[in-house]
C-alpha cells in the first residue's frame, strides 16, 4: 500500500495555517460468494448531537509511532488514514471487520455510521467560516458496471462515483480533480494513469485545512536566526516571534515543555512539544520514546495560559508514505485486507476485495497569519513600568507537533521538525 502526506500550509506575509491531507486505496476483486446487506443493522441510527473521535488516539499515536522515519522532517495525517479507513470498513466482514474494530477502535458498524455522518455534517458546516475551514472528504470510485449493493448506493449516496479505470487517463483526472478541489489545489495530483489502470475500486479521502491563528505573528519580527539540529551544528530558519499569552506547561512524563497555539474561534489548535535542553542530540529521539496515549492526555490537558516569548520556525514540509504504510497497519494487526483473505462482501454480491495499494500524501506550512494581537492589550503592556515575568519557548532545536480539531477532539497532523 502506498501513502504521501499533505499537511498544512499557511500562506504569505499573515499568519496562516492550511493543511491538507490523501489517502487513496486501489483495490481488486477476488472470487467468492455472498449475500446482499446493508451497511449496518441501522443505517438511520441518528448523528451524536456533538461527535467525538478522541476514542481514536491510541490508533493515531501508534500508528505515528509505525510510520515515523528516524531521520529527516516528517509529518502526516492520522484523522485522513483512519476515515478513509472507517469508509473501507463499511464494507467489510468477518475476521477483517473484527481487525479493523479492534485497531480503528470502533464499536460496530451502526454507530460508526452515524458518528461519520455527524463528523461530515460538521465538517461541512465549518468549510463556510472565514476563520476556520476543515473540509473532509471520501469517494468510492467504482468501476462502471461493476455490481454493487443497491442498499449501499442508497446509504453512501454522494460518496460514490463510477469512472471506467480502462480508460485510465481520464479515470485518473477525475480522481485529480476531486483531490485538487478538495484541497484547495494544494495536492494537484494524487494517482497516476498505470496505477489505476488495472483497479475495480479507489478509494479517495481528502481532509483540507485552514485556520487563522488567534494571535498574529507581525511579520516585521520574523528574522534569520540558528536552529541547533544537534548540539554541534546549526542551520539559518526564518524564526517568528511573538510576546504573548499563551497556554503553556511542562510534562514530567515526556520531559518536555509544552504550548498551545490556538486558531481563531479556538477551532483547532498547534501543540508544540519542546523537549528538555540536556545538550546530547537525543532529546527528541528519548521524548518520542515515551509518546503514547497515556503522556499525551495530561500532556496537553494541563497548560496554564502565561505570558510567553514564543520563538517558532516558519517552514514548510511535504511527504510520502507508500509501502510503510500498509506495513504499518498489518503490523499494527490490519492484515486480513491487504491478502487475499480479504472478506469486503459487505458491497459486492460477487465476493470480496483486497487491498492493492494506496497514496497519502501530506504537506504543511507554517508562516504568520493569523488574528491581530488587541490593541488594548498592547497598550497596557507599554504602559506596565515592571513587564510580568514572560516564559521563554525557543523552538530552536528538534521538536514534536500536532494539529487538534478541538471540535471532534481529532488528531489532524502529527509531525515532527528536525532540521530546516
Amino acid at each position: 500500500m502506498e501513502i504521501e502526506r499533505v499537511t498544512q500550509t499557511r500562506v504569505g506575509v499573515l499568519t496562516t495555517m492550511s493543511a491538507a491531507g490523501v489517502l487513496l486505496l486501489s483495490l481488486l476483486s477476488l472470487a467468492g460468494g455472498g449475500s446482499p446487506q446493508c451497511i449496518s443493522k441501522n443505517d438511520e441510527m441518528s448523528p451524536p448531537p456533538r461527535p467525538d473521535l478522541g476514542h481514536i488516539a491510541p490508533f493515531s499515536v501508534a500508528l505515528f509511532r509505525e510510520v515515523l522515519p528516524s531521520k529527516g522532517n516528517f509529518v502526516f495525517s492520522p484523522y485522513s488514514v483512519w476515515t478513509a479507513l472507517v469508509l473501507a470498513y463499511f464494507g467489510s466482514g468477518g475476521n477483517t471487520q473484527t481487525q479493523l474494530e479492534q485497531v480503528l477502535q470502533l464499536t460496530n458498524k451502526a454507530d460508526t455510521l452515524a458518528l461519520y455522518r455527524a463528523v461530515t455534517e460538521l465538517h461541512e458546516a465549518q468549510d463556510t467560516k472565514p476563520n476556520y475551514t476543515l473540509n473532509a472528504a471520501n469517494k468510492l470510485f467504482v468501476q462502471e458496471y461493476y455490481p454493487i449493493f443497491e442498499c449501499v448506493r442508497h446509504v453512501l449516496a454522494n460518496k460514490l462515483q463510477t469512472v471506467n479505470f480502462r480508460r485510465s487517463h481520464k479515470a485518473a483526472e477525475t480522481i485529480n480533480q476531486y483531490v485538487r478541489d478538495t484541497t484547495r489545489g494544494k495536492i494537484s495530483q494524487l494517482v497516476r494513469p498505470r496505477e489505476i489502470s488495472r483497479a475495480h475500486i479507489v478509494l479517495a479521502n481528502a481532509v483540507y485545512f485552514k485556520g487563522l491563528w488567534e494571535q498574529q505573528f507581525q511579520p516585521d519580527n520574523t528574522h534569520l536566526e540558528k536552529f541547533y539540529p544537534a548540539p554541534d551544528q546549526h542551520a539559518f530558519v526564518d524564526m517568528m516571534t511573538q510576546e504573548n499569552k499563551f497556554p503553556i506547561g511542562y510534562s514530567g512524563d515526556l520531559d518536555a515543555q509544552v504550548l498551545e497555539i490556538p486558531y481563531r474561534e479556538r477551532g483547532a489548535s498547534l501543540f508544540v512539544f519542546l523537549p528538555r535542553d540536556r545538550n546530547t542530540g537525543r532529546e527528541l529521539d528519548d521524548m518520542l520514546r515515551q509518546f503514547q496515549p497515556a503522556s499525551l492526555r495530561p500532556a496537553i490537558g494541563n497548560l496554564v495560559k502565561r505570558d510567553v516569548l514564543l520563538k517558532f520556525p516558519k517552514f514548510r514540509l511535504e511527504n510520502s508514505l507508500r509501502s510503510e504504510l500498509t506495513g504499518a497497519l498489518i503490523r499494527l494487526g490490519i492484515e486480513d485486507l491487504f491478502t487475499t483473505e480479504a472478506n469486503m462482501r459487505g458491497f459486492f454480491p460477487t465476493g470480496g476485495l483486497k487491498v492493492k495499494d494506496g497514496v497519502h500524501k501530506v504537506m504543511v506550512e507554517f508562516t504568520e497569519e493569523g488574528a491581530e494581537t488587541s490593541p488594548i492589550q498592547t497598550k497596557v503592556f507599554g504602559r506596565l513600568s515592571h513587564p510580568p515575568r514572560r516564559v521563554p519557548f525557543v523552538t530552536n532545536r528538534p521538536f514534536l507537533f500536532l494539529v487538534l480539531d478541538n471540535y471532534t477532539n481529532s488528531i489532524l497532523f502529527l509531525g515532527v521538525f528536525r532540521k530546516p
